[in-house]
């Protein structure tokens, strides 16, 4: 019997267990012998009564043949693949309507005697098509295109690993080996060289040293100096109020108030007949004030005057 099946929704390593899971379903045998080929997720699958095929192969042996295992393979699988569409294969005992796509043997149906039209048309409405047997050119093969190997599909991933397992677990174990016997390698090469670097740095440090701590002392220096120079550039108070002072306009005016930080500088000036514009251009043509500002103090003969001190 012939069964084609696809296993699509079921994961790749787990369909060989489904086929085996079903084939007890579909099989009407107590006990069932099988042969499948994988086209992708489809199964093409070949089952039989495996106690008549014993009992056979049991005979062989009694009349002077071999006992050792035979390997039972359906005869389809020796001859030639065929085309997309539905032939009639001539078996060595009886015949087999074939329906094939895209290299997959989609159904088959073994008959005793060759198929007339009814049992064609009743294979064919098996597949739901809309010819009929009359006008289907159904070509025939001869026995003599038999093949001495079998055709076989792709090697399922599980199947092949089963077979090749021996030779994959050597192949590990040396991989294995070979990896340890390096990383061993490269670990006493690694240790050597930390070791040299060690000792090299170390004596980098011992030579180096002194210059890193001239170094540092000159960097430390350097910044007090930095600092040292913002300081003086900077005008004292002292000094500021001597060049206001000899700035002013009026030379008998009088210091009320004095406010000075951060570069700007606030003074209230007494004076009996302030004129603000005469202060303003009097202190901004000096080259160290700028921004000059003068307003009217609470008190008719003060003034209040602002400006910006540039360094």
């Amino acid at each position: 019997m012939y069964r084609s099946e696809d296993f699509a929704h079921v994961p790749r390593a787990k369909r060989r267990q489904a086929l085996e899971l079903k084939l007890p379903v579909w099989s009407p045998f107590r006990k069932t012998g099988f042969h499948c080929l994988w086209a992708g997720s489809a199964a093409m699958l070949w089952f039989w009564d495996a106690d008549a095929v014993q009992d056979e192969t049991s005979g062989s042996a009694a009349d002077g043949g071999k006992t050792e295992r035979v390997r039972v393979l359906p005869e389809t699988v020796f001859y030639p693949r065929k085309p997309d569409g539905v032939h009639l294969q001539d078996c060595y005992e009886g015949f087999e309507l074939q329906h094939w796509r895209a290299g997959v043997l989609l159904d088959a149906f073994w008959f005793a005697e060759r198929p007339n039209e009814s049992q064609t048309d009743w294979f064919l409405a098996r597949r739901g098509m809309q010819v009929s047997a009359a006008d289907l050119d159904v070509p025939r093969t001869s026995a003599a295109t038999f093949h001495p190997e079998p055709w076989a599909g792709p090697v399922a991933p599980g199947a092949w690993l089963e077979a090749n397992e021996p030779a994959l677990v050597a192949s590990c174990v040396l991989a294995l080996v070979l990896t340890a016997v390096w990383l061993e390698v490269r670990f006493r090469k690694t240790q050597h060289l930390t070791q040299t670097a060690e000792a090299a740095f170390a004596r980098m440090q011992d030579e180096v040293g002194p210059l890193v701590r001239a170094r540092n002392e000159l960097v430390r220096l350097r910044r007090r100096n930095l600092a040292l120079s913002a300081l003086l550039a900077k005008p004292s108070q002292a000094y500021l109020m001597g060049e206001v002072d000899r700035t002013l306009p009026n030379p008998t005016a009088t210091f009320r108030e004095w406010r000075y930080q951060r570069g700007e500088l606030s003074i209230v000036i007494e004076d009996d007949d302030p004129d603000p514009i005469a202060y303003v251009r009097a202190l901004e043509a000096h080259p160290l004030f700028g921004q000059v500002k003068a307003e009217q103090a609470r008190k008719a003969d003060r003034l209040k005057i602002s400006m910006r001190v540039g360094v």
